[in-house]
């Protein structure tokens, strides 16, 4: 009688572990509909582009956001992964959660609103990628003593805000990520 239900139980955990429900921390591949997802779950963290590596979710509140980015309101929850690659070229995916699509426009509209405009070059560009428009802003940072351009891509899907920017002045790598959210 031990035997059984010795082998019931070890063949239950093997099902189990097989199917990917213990021990992964994969990204859910997609919905039914009826899940709810937060913000933790937008963060990539397989089907990363090659060359680049993460490397983990720092801590991120709303607090965080509204001082890093724009104070609106709606803003539920936040999170941020951390991404390098070989060249230490380092890329954050964070992703804003609101209260509802209007939200989410809003704290994009808003954001947009609060950056100082450029001196040189077009600021924001609009992409496509996802089937979906993102806006590429571009600002300059200053490296080693020189104006160096980076970029950000911002766009909303839903209820939830996706900000990809990295230190990097080659958008390519950016926007990578970016598409990488499947987002």
């Amino acid at each position: 009688m031990n035997k059984k239900i010795i082998l019931i139980f070890s063949l239950t955990v093997l099902a189990i572990v097989m199917s990917g429900c213990i021990g992964s921390t994969d990204a859910p591949e997609a919905t039914t509909g009826n899940e709810v997802l937060t913000a933790a779950d937008m963060i990539v963290v397989r089907n990363i582009p090659a060359g680049f590596e993460y490397l983990g979710a720092p801590p991120t509140s709303v607090d965080d956001i509204k001082h890093e980015y724009v104070d609106v309101a709606g803003i539920v929850d936040a999170a941020e992964g951390t991404y390098q690659n070989t060249d230490s070229v380092e890329v954050h995916i964070t992703v804003v959660e609101c209260e509802d699509s209007d939200a989410a426009d809003e704290f994009v509209n808003q954001y947009k609103l609060s950056l100082p405009p450029l001196a040189r070059g077009t600021q924001f560009a609009e992409e496509s990628f996802n089937n979906h428009f993102a806006t590429r802003i571009m600002d300059y940072t200053t490296v080693g003593g020189e104006q160096v351009a980076q970029y950000a891509y911002l766009w909303s899907n839903d209820n939830f805000v996706f900000i990809v920017n990295g230190n990097t002045e080659d958008f390519t790598q950016t926007r990578a990520l970016a598409e990488a959210t499947g987002q």
